[in-house]
C-alpha cells in the first residue's frame, strides 16, 4: 500500500537529507582541530583548550560521500548486530503466541483503567534512564510494546514516547545517573552525584510533567479512526494468540529473565551491545522451544525476525554517517569552536543558559553523550572557572543537553525504534515538541536558580 510504502521511507529521506548538507557543509566551513590528550586509565581522548587551529580545506566529494554510508555501517556494526538479534528473538517469542494471549489477558483485567498502563510501563523506562541512561536496550521492547498499545487503541508512537521518551527524560534529570554524571563530574573534579538535592527537585518536576503530559495525549488520542487504523508492525498481523497457558507463561518467563539479566548486567557489571545480543539469541532458542515452535520453527522465525528489522539495524548505520562524513571533512571541532566561542562574552545566569543551546546544538554532528563530554567538557570547565560559574553547573548543562535526544534525527537508534514502530518522524515531532519544550524551559529554570543559589 502507498502510505505505508512512504511511512517506511521517511528515515531513509530524512538520513540522506542530512548526509547531503553534512556534505555540502564540508566545503563551507573551514577545516580545523584541537589537541587531544589521551587518558591513559579510561583510553579516552579530550580536547586541549584553546588549541584550536586551522587545518587545509578537506572538502568531501561524491566519492566521500558514498563511502561514508559503508564507513559508518562498520562503525555503528553493534548495534547493527544488536538490532537484528533482539528484532529475531522477539519475533520467535511474539510467534509462539504468548506475547498476544498475555496481553489479552492484560487487556481485559484493565478493560475500565487501560490509561493506568502508561504509568506502569514507564516504569521500567524510568528507572533505566534514571540509573544508567537506557537506551539501545529498548529497541528489544517497541514490538511488544506496539502490539500492547493497538489492544489499548492507541497510536504506535506512544509506545516509543512510554519507553524511549521516559528513559530519556529520566536520565537528563537524573540526580544519579551513573553514566551521564560518571562521565561529567570526575571530568569536572566534581565528587560523584554531588548535587543530589538540587537534581531530585528538577527530576520530580519534569518526570511529573511528562508522565502528566502524556495520560493527557492518550485520553485524547483513544477511539480515533486514524490513530486505530494504524499501520503496525507485521509481527502482530502474522502473530495468533493462542490460550493462555503453561507454555505461554514459560516463554513469558524466558522472556522477562531475560531483560531482567540484560538490565543488571547493564547497571552491574557494564555489560555493552555484544553480550545483549549474545543474550537475545539465548532467549530465541530457549522461547521456541518452550513455546512448541520446535528447532526447525524457532529457525524459521528467527529468519522472519532478521528479515523484518533489516531497514531499521541499517539506520543505524546511515545515521553515523553523517558524523563520518563531519570527521573526514575536519569540521566537527570547528562547529565546536564556532558554538563555544562566544559563550566567553556572556556573563552570569546568560552563561549556564548558553552552555546548554550550544550543547544542545552539538547533538545533531555528535550524538554520542560520551563523545560529546569528551569534546565539549574540557572546553567549557576552564571557560566556567573564568567567568566564575561552577563546575556543577557545566555538568548540569551536559546532562540537560541530552534531553535532546526526544528529538535527535542523527541518533541512530532513535531512528531504529522508529522504523520498527512504523512511526514517521515527523508524525513523532507532532507529538513530542510541546513537552520537549516544557522541559527545555525546566533545564533553563534549573540553570538559572543554580546560578543564583551558589550549587556547589
Amino acid at each position: 500500500m502507498q502510505p505505508s510504502s512512504a511511512r517506511t521511507m521517511d528515515p531513509l529521506l530524512l538520513l540522506g537529507s542530512f548526509i547531503l548538507v553534512a556534505v555540502v557543509l564540508t566545503w563551507i566551513i573551514p577545516a580545523g582541530q584541537y589537541d587531544r590528550v589521551e587518558n591513559s586509565q579510561t583510553g579516552t581522548a579530550s580536547v586541549v583548550p584553546g588549541s584550536y587551529k586551522r587545518l587545509p580545506s578537506h572538502p568531501v566529494g561524491f566519492g566521500g560521500l558514498l563511502l561514508s554510508i559503508p564507513a559508518g555501517l562498520a562503525r555503528a556494526a553493534d548495534i547493527i548486530f544488536y538490532v537484528f538479534l533482539a528484532g529475531a528473538a522477539l519475533t520467535v517469542v511474539e510467534l509462539t503466541g504468548a506475547i498476544g494471549a498475555i496481553l489479552d489477558d492484560l487487556t481485559k483485567y484493565l478493560a475500565r483503567r487501560q490509561l493506568f498502563v502508561l504509568p506502569i510501563v514507564s516504569l521500567l523506562f524510568l528507572f533505566g534512564g534514571a540509573a544508567y541512561s537506557m537506551s539501545e536496550e529498548i529497541i528489544a521492547f517497541i514490538p511488544l510494546l506496539c502490539a500492547l498499545m493497538r489492544r489499548l487503541k492507541l497510536p504506535n508512537t506512544m509506545a516509543v514516547a512510554v519507553s524511549f521518551g521516559s528513559a530519556t527524560v529520566a536520565a537528563a534529570f537524573s540526580p544519579f545517573n551513573t553514566f551521564l554524571l560518571g562521565i561529567s563530574q570526575p571530568a569536572l573534579g566534581l565528587h560523584l552525584f554531588s548535587g543530589f538535592a538540587f537534581r531530585c527537585v528538577f527530576f520530580v518536576i519534569a518526570i511529573f510533567a511528562w508522565m502528566a503530559y502524556l495520560i493527557l495525549k492518550a485520553a485524547r488520542m483513544r477511539g480515533i479512526p486514524d490513530v486505530t487504523a494504524e499501520v503496525i508492525p507485521e509481527v502482530e498481523k502474522k502473530a495468533h494468540p493462542a490460550a493462555t497457558g503453561a507454555r505461554q507463561y514459560l516463554v513469558l518467563l524466558i522472556l522477562n529473565g531475560g531483560l531482567a539479566v540484560m538490565i543488571v548486567g547493564a547497571i552491574l557489571w557494564s555489560w555493552e551491545t555484544s553480550q545483549f545480543s549474545a543474550l537475545f539469541i539465548g532467549i530465541a532458542v530457549l522461547a521456541g522451544i518452550a513455546g512448541g515452535l520446535k528447532l526447525r520453527g524457532t529457525s524459521e522465525a528467527f529468519a522472519e525476525g532478521l528479515r523484518r528489522v533489516a531497514l531499521a539495524a541499517f539506520l543505524a548505520g546511515f545515521a553515523r554517517a553523517v558524523s563520518v562524513i563531519l570527521e573526514d571533512g575536519k569540521i566537527l571541532d570547528t562547529i565546536t569552536e564556532l558554538l563555544f566561542r562566544p559563550l566567553q562574552h556572556v556573563a552570569g545566569s546568560g552563561t549556564a543558559v548558553s552552555m546548554l543551546v550550544a550543547q544542545s546544538l552539538l547533538n545533531l554532528p555528535m550524538p554520542s553523550d560520551s563523545g560529546k563530554a569528551m569534546l565539549a567538557l574540557p572546553i567549557l570547565s576552564p571557560l566556567a572557572d573564568l567567568l566564575h560559574i561552577s563546575r556543577q553547573i557545566v555538568a548540569s548543562s551536559y546532562q540537560y543537553c541530552t534531553l535532546g535526544g526526544l528529538i535527535n534525527p542523527t541518533y541512530g537508534a532513535f531512528l531504529a525504534m522508529l522504523a520498527l514502530a512504523r512511526v514517521p518522524y515527523t508524525k513523532w515531532l507532532r507529538l513530542v515538541v510541546p513537552v520537549y519544550l516544557i522541559l527545555f524551559a525546566v533545564c533553563i529554570v534549573a540553570l538559572v536558580v543554580g546560578v543564583r543559589i551558589g550549587l556547589q
